[in-house]
């Protein structure tokens, strides 16, 4: 599947809006905390951030839960409506749309979780008065 494909097909899911700016939102502050100079400023502001950051960064999966519900949902509402299309056709690609969400917010929370990881251990071995 190519880039353009999936961009068009799954651009109107506000879920996945949702998930790709919560985790840009959080990558950003993440790689802001990365590249700043390690000094009492940072420590300060750092340690503010690492209270929020795990809790923004776990509501990732969290939302992608939500779309995979609502993509199933839709499905069986379509199921439910219209009883001459194939019902085994429809339910597969259903699955695999709402899936899709899941997929995305596992994918974007891992990397962020692991990178929250490391600023806590840069946070606690910062030598900063």
């Amino acid at each position: 599947m190519t880039l353009d494909f999936w961009l068009w097909r799954y651009a109107s899911n506000p879920v996945i809006w949702a998930i790709l700016l919560l985790a840009l939102y959080c990558f950003s502050l993440e790689f802001h905390l990365l590249l700043r100079e390690r000094d009492a400023q940072w420590k300060q502001q750092a340690g503010i951030w690492l209270r929020v950051l795990p809790v923004l960064t776990a509501a990732l999966p969290l939302l992608g839960l939500i779309g995979t519900i609502n993509g199933m949902l839709e499905t069986f509402r379509l199921m439910a409506r219209d009883t001459a299309v194939d019902h085994q056709t429809l339910m597969s690609g259903g699955i695999a749309d709402a899936l899709i969400t899941t997929q995305l917010g596992l994918i974007t929370s891992i990397p962020g979780i692991l990178i929250c990881g490391y600023l806590r251990y840069c946070h606690q071995r910062a030598d900063v008065a």
